[in-house]
């Protein structure tokens, strides 16, 4: 249903000076609503857009201050007035086609909502409505517009984006790359500090060899790094989670790079620390197979489709209608 022309309503606020009878009244004109667009005969006006922005705006105030703020608000204010738009112009070349949405297929949608979202309780459903201010019809109407505009969209982009097995197989290898896996290793530390004196420094590297004595004897590296390690990850048993072994301290690089899995480094020493580490397994680099990233690749292949297709109509239906756009 097309909207009627809204008025644009001013206030007239009248103010008498204190003390001066029969004086002329002061007037200012607050602006309660106006246009923010135009569809041919379909008003979109500014409470509307504020209306569609109201699930945004409390994340915005969340995150921005000040000038940015305002700057966000006016950003997330010209979005949804174009969406507002395009939804617009669906409708109308919805109705333009004589589309029509029964009675009762808004009713059996209705009934799908309370049972999914409000768990079958129709008294909770009606509370809904009355909280937003809004009549069973108005909900209706409202609900009637989103399922016109979900179905001619499924007509017109959802079921026309197409892409073959060529374009995915195309797309791994054109894009190979992104599908390389370098090398990975896990492996854990047991790290001390080596001490400011050469008395310090050779009670610590006995230590450190008697530490690497045990590991190779087959005591349990993580705990001994729980017992005995000086380092930040000594909680965890010195333990690191997978990764590149560019990631690593660069005293430990070399060392990671070459030490099978399983075995325990000889002892690495910084100007001030004493490094004994494991690598429990290791990554080989390599690219994922194409039947592992396959369906990963066609989805993304398919939402770029949708939404060249989706452009490309919503571009022909504002050529086709009357559209402006106001400013604020």
């Amino acid at each position: 249903m097309k909207r009627f022309l809204p008025l644009i309503v001013f206030l007239l606020v009248s103010t008498m000076a204190f003390g001066q009878f029969g004086a002329a009244p002061q007037t200012r004109s607050i602006k309660i609503d106006g246009y923010a667009a135009k569809v041919n005969d379909r008003v979109i006006t500014q409470g509307e857009v504020r209306e569609a922005m109201a699930s945004i705006m409390p994340e915005l105030y969340r995150t921005y201050q000040g000038t940015k703020l305002e700057e966000e608000v006016e950003k997330a204010f010209i979005k949804t007035r174009d969406d507002l738009v395009e939804h617009a112009l669906i409708l109308e070349a919805f109705e333009e086609r004589g589309g029509q949405i029964p009675d009762q297929y808004v009713n059996d949608e209705i009934r799908r909502i309370i049972s999914d979202r409000f768990k079958g309780d129709e008294a909770l459903f009606v509370q809904v409505l009355t909280e937003q201010k809004k009549t069973r019809t108005e909900y209706m109407d409202s609900l009637r517009e989103q399922m016109a505009v979900g179905m001619l969209t499924n007509e017109e982009v959802t079921r026309r984006a197409r892409v073959t097995p060529e374009q995915v197989k195309n797309e791994y290898e054109t894009n190979k790359a992104r599908y390389f896996i370098p090398e990975k290793i896990e492996h854990s530390v047991i790290l001390l500090n080596r001490g400011a004196t050469d008395e310090d420094r050779i009670v610590k590297r006995k230590e450190a060899e008697t530490i690497r004595q045990r590991l190779v004897e087959g005591a349990d590296f993580s705990t001994v790094a729980k017992e005995l390690s000086e380092g930040s990850r000594a909680a965890d048993g010195g333990k690191f989670s997978w990764m590149q072994p560019k990631d690593v301290r660069p005293e430990l690089q070399d060392t990671l790079k070459a030490l099978p899995a399983g075995e325990i480094s000889d002892i690495i020493e910084t100007d001030t620390e004493l490094y004994i580490v494991k690598v429990h397994a290791r990554r080989q680099s390599g690219y994922k197979d194409f039947d592992e990233v396959r369906q990963a690749i066609k989805t993304s292949l398919n939402a770029k489709e949708r939404k060249r297709l989706h452009e490309r109509w919503i571009a022909r239906l504002r050529k086709n209608n009357y559209v402006v756009l106001y400013a604020r």
